[in-house]
């Protein structure tokens, strides 16, 4: 019993670090600028968010967040803190979304898991123009 019990937490010990080293390949895939694709499409703008060495957080051409900081948790969410000026009285912005998928060229993430499921999908911004068309996209109300 005693070797299992020694067995079952160098086993955790184990995939704990290797998590703790998934973590830190998250946090180093991440750094860049990535911009919301539909948007793009749509209106040929790029909006997003710059994640920076040492944790810091920038919002991309979205004047009203004025975003400080960003981290990966042990779980693999995404937290972004900041501020809120879109009221025109400035509110704390913190967000905390699953990773769902990070490569070179694209970020997936989870804002709601259910009811319905809410997904957010970035594009690296250096890949964006190759993936990419601008254009008005319009409206077709046959769609319906």
């Amino acid at each position: 019993m005693k070797k299992l019990v020694l067995t079952t937490m160098a086993f955790a010990c184990f995939a704990l670090s290797g998590f703790a080293q998934d973590v830190k390949s998250l946090e180093k895939k991440i750094i860049g600028k990535w911009v919301n694709p539909y948007t793009y499409e749509y209106s040929g703008e790029l909006k997003g968010f710059e994640f920076k060495k040492g944790g810091k957080c920038k919002a991309i051409n979205v004047p009203d967040l004025e975003l400080k900081t960003w981290k990966i948790d042990k779980e693999g969410y995404l937290i972004i803190e900041g501020i809120d000026t879109e009221s025109g009285h400035p509110e704390k912005y913190i967000t905390r979304e699953r990773i769902n998928l990070l490569n070179s060229d694209s970020l997936e993430v989870i804002a709601r898991e259910k009811n319905p499921q809410l997904v957010f999908l970035y594009i690296n911004k250096k890949v964006i123009k190759k993936l990419v068309k601008p254009g008005k996209v319009v409206y077709d109300e046959s769609s319906k």
